[in-house]
């Protein structure tokens, strides 16, 4: 489990804080171009756009495996302790059942998308267009890996 989660960690962590700083740099870039030598640039707006989406959802595959998503627990601490695993499971397994229908369309969007070139940088859109396979099968995993988790914790909380 040790190598997968540094897997894990070199894709959501690694990958997010190469394109946090792309985004950062692009914005410092463009500022120093546009009011200090009154010349801007054309491609550091679409370079810390598609990086910002990079790290958008890079960053929400991380926050499902790190279960620091947003979620509305109100309701759902007035049940028992076993009700809430139950709700839990159904919950975390509609977003499982969300996911697995997304990841093939995002992954057919990809192949459709990748021969068209982005109008500034001219690189694929396969570029950009794979963050949202990548994160949305990520995100499966965490989310299977957390079901998993939640059903064995009720069967050593029951025995």
């Amino acid at each position: 489990m040790k190598i997968l989660e540094r897997i894990f960690d070199a894709i959501e962590q690694g990958l997010g804080v190469l394109f946090l700083l792309v985004m950062f740099s692009s914005v410092l870039i463009q500022i120093f171009f546009r009011y200090v030598l009154q010349s801007p640039l054309t491609w550091t707006e679409e370079a810390s756009r598609y990086s910002f989406i990079w790290v958008v959802l890079l960053g929400a595959a991380f926050a499902v495996r790190k279960k620091e998503h947003v979620v509305m627990e109100v309701l759902v601490r007035r049940f028992p302790a076993y009700l809430q695993r139950y709700i839990s499971l159904v919950l975390n397994s509609i977003i499982l059942i969300s996911l697995i229908y997304l990841l093939p369309i995002s992954w057919r969007f990809f192949w459709f998308i990748k021969g068209v070139s982005a109008p500034t940088l001219r690189i694929s859109w396969g570029f950009l267009f794979f963050s949202a396979p990548l994160s949305i099968a990520l995100m499966t995993i965490h989310t299977f890996i957390g079901l998993l988790s939640t059903m064995r914790m009720k069967e050593t909380r029951e025995t």
